[in-house]
């Protein structure tokens, strides 16, 4: 299953006034994104408040996630709350609507040890026939995967198609674009290295940037694919500043601050996520105004 590649945007859930999901901004966000060209979707990601979602309102934002991808490009749909019974239900149900994939992590808190998330991987796996892409995301799971770990969770998970690295570890990155097996794609998390993964032996990455920003990212993709590395580079490092904004606040506050700068807002997030400082969004407008002026 060598489809997982490329730019995968990770969705933001836009949200009403009343703070409904917006089924219909959702829609035409996700068109806007594969007219983009990125080459895949992800929602109820990193950055679509999944967790701010009850179980009703995630099936509501794959059905219409579903609907406008229409197999056009792979649909990755996360799922983080760790109760095996609820994520097998899950699983099996949105691969009856339509899904590809469904990302987790290990379970946040309890810090799982790699054989203990292995263990529940099995699990999940004898549960549904749906694959799985496993989420290395240290700051959020508790938990840091090491390269040789991921590669024996791939190794004896045969239903594991897609590994996203968020830890931000370059050398075990490395290891792992060599040794991983190739039946599951190696996907950046972080934004700013997204680059350098491509030079690791990465395929591509579900970036959260790539909702503001993708005809930006798919162009970084498409130059390194092409051997044009000079105006791949000069892309990705136009994207740090605009990284380092968005990381002055929890995701994905300033993500969706982002998409009212290029005027394709996306409402505000739901609580516990807050308002960001006055500051942080000067300095992020700051920043998306100087990337597109460049790309102007």
């Amino acid at each position: 299953m060598d489809i997982l590649h490329g730019v995968i945007t990770s969705m933001l859930t836009p949200f009403t006034p009343s703070l409904q999901v917006d089924e219909e901004t959702l829609a035409s966000e996700i068109e806007y994104q594969i007219d983009a060209g990125v080459h895949g979707i992800c929602v109820l990601g990193g950055t679509g408040e999944s967790l701010s979602l009850n179980w009703e309102e995630r099936e509501q934002v794959v059905k219409s996630a579903v609907q406008v991808v229409s197999g056009r490009v792979p649909l990755v749909v996360g799922c983080f709350v760790p109760l095996e019974e609820q994520l097998i239900t899950f699983a099996n149900r949105i691969e009856e609507l339509g899904a590809t994939a469904m990302m987790l992590t290990p379970p946040p808190f309890y810090k799982s040890t790699v054989s203990q998330f292995q263990s529940m991987l099995k699990s999940i796996s004898s549960g549904t026939k749906l694959p799985l892409v496993i989420y290395n995301a240290p700051k959020r799971a508790g938990v840091n995967l090491t390269g040789p770990e991921i590669c024996q969770l791939v190794s004896e998970v045969h239903s594991i198609v897609g590994v996203k690295d968020a830890s931000g570890g370059m050398t075990d990155l490395v290891k792992i674009g060599s040794s991983m097996n190739p039946r599951a794609a190696l996907l950046q998390g972080m934004d700013d290295i997204f680059l350098p993964t491509l030079a690791a032996g990465g395929r591509g990455g579900i970036l959260a940037v790539a909702s503001p920003l993708p005809e930006l990212m798919v162009n970084i993709y498409n130059d390194w694919k092409s051997g044009n590395v000079e105006s791949a580079l000069t892309h990705q490092l136009s994207l740090i500043p605009v990284m380092n904004a968005i990381n002055r606040e929890p995701m994905p506050i300033l993500v969706k601050e982002a998409m009212k700068v290029v005027g394709r807002p996306m409402g505000e997030t739901r609580r516990p996520l807050y308002e960001a400082a006055a500051d942080n969004k000067k300095e992020l407008w700051r920043a998306m105004e100087e990337i597109l002026s460049v790309k102007a």
